[in-house]
């Protein structure tokens, strides 16, 4: 199914802030986003093994220091961390995680200049790390173990470990893995073409995290000269064959990636197939029903008297799609 997306990316920042209903944090906004890497073994925030010792709804853990992935002196025994509550609910007593937790942030009042957090220890989150818990694992590790320092962030063999996890079994290392390459431009030029082929079909394929496909999709969109030339293609196939109801799997909202690919297909030189667009008339959610609306005068604009009466015609309609497409019957009528 469809929700209100996390925060991610841009592209489409106008259209969502005019509807209301979606807000993208930052790949192409004056601050960039940290590589989930980079960010994990910052300086400024502490990366923990810890065993889970106290669970307080709504949003609050307890973990016991185990090891401290880094020379920080500061970690205290016990580590009380603020959290969302799907972490809350995800993790269970005495079981082993691999943590990033900070307790500075900037400060707003003051442009340059960090401030500690009031609340205490804050979950590390971002693009790739939504958020930073992870449960422990050999692969894991590893994968923390070649990437400490910058010059090994940057290199072949943490590029070819990467590309493996993107095949893997773990969704939590699939979206890291996509987020280190889509953000890190040094790593994306180490990509062969090969690679790039990689990549686009990782986000071609279905059983992908939808997180997944939206970072390295967002990537090629953005920078077609690192990841390869394939953003557009791949657009048209997300529009003609993602679920308008969405996936069953609730965490693999699809709902960014289906506005990124609406976002894509309006250059001027996207061959649009009709009917790839005028499905999404007949969407449960108002905001893909729009899109659809919008593409569809610009395209098409002889031909969306029929479409829409073609899309009243499906009886698996809601009562708000069909008002809404009898709406826009009239309107077009009228004009």
């Amino acid at each position: 199914m469809f929700k209100t997306l996390r925060p991610t990316a841009v592209p489409l920042l106008q259209v969502l802030l005019v509807c209301g209903q979606l807000v993208f944090s930052a790949l192409a906004m004056a601050a960039p986003v940290e590589p989930p890497l980079h960010l994990l073994h910052s300086g400024k925030n502490r990366l923990v093994e810890g065993t889970v010792k106290e669970i307080n709804p709504p949003n609050r853990l307890v973990f016991v220091r185990g090891k401290v992935l880094g020379n920080h002196t500061d970690v205290p025994e016990l580590i009380d961390v603020i959290v969302d509550s799907t972490s809350v609910q995800s993790v269970a007593l005495g079981e082993r995680y691999l943590f990033a937790y900070s307790t500075i942030h900037s400060d707003k009042r003051m442009p340059g200049k960090i401030a500690l957090n009031k609340g205490g220890a804050v979950l590390v989150s971002s693009t790739g790390v939504e958020p930073a818990l992870f449960r422990d694992s050999s692969t894991l590790r590893s994968l923390l173990a070649i990437s400490d320092t910058e010059e090994e962030r940057d290199s072949p063999r943490l590029l070819r470990r990467l590309l493996k996890l993107l095949h893997g079994k773990d969704p939590q290392l699939q979206y890291l893995a996509a987020a280190q390459i889509g953000l890190d431009a040094d790593l994306g030029a180490l990509l062969s073409d090969q690679d790039k082929v990689v990549l686009r079909s990782v986000v071609s394929d279905a059983g992908s995290t939808t997180n997944t496909r939206y970072t390295l999709l967002h990537a090629a969109f953005l920078f077609p000269g690192l990841y390869g030339e394939w953003a557009l293609p791949v657009a048209q196939e997300v529009l003609a064959t993602t679920p308008l109801g969405g996936y069953s799997r609730d965490s693999w909202d699809p709902t960014g990636l289906v506005l990124l690919a609406f976002d894509i297909v309006q250059k001027p030189e996207a061959v649009l197939p009709k009917e790839s667009i005028a499905r999404w008339l007949r969407s449960p959610y108002r905001l893909f029903r729009e899109q659809s609306t919008r593409l569809l005068e610009i395209r098409f604009p002889g031909e969306q008297r029929e479409v829409v009466a073609q899309a009243l015609r499906d009886p698996k309609l809601n009562k708000e799609a069909r008002q809404y497409l009898d709406d826009q019957l009239r309107r077009i009528q009228r004009n």
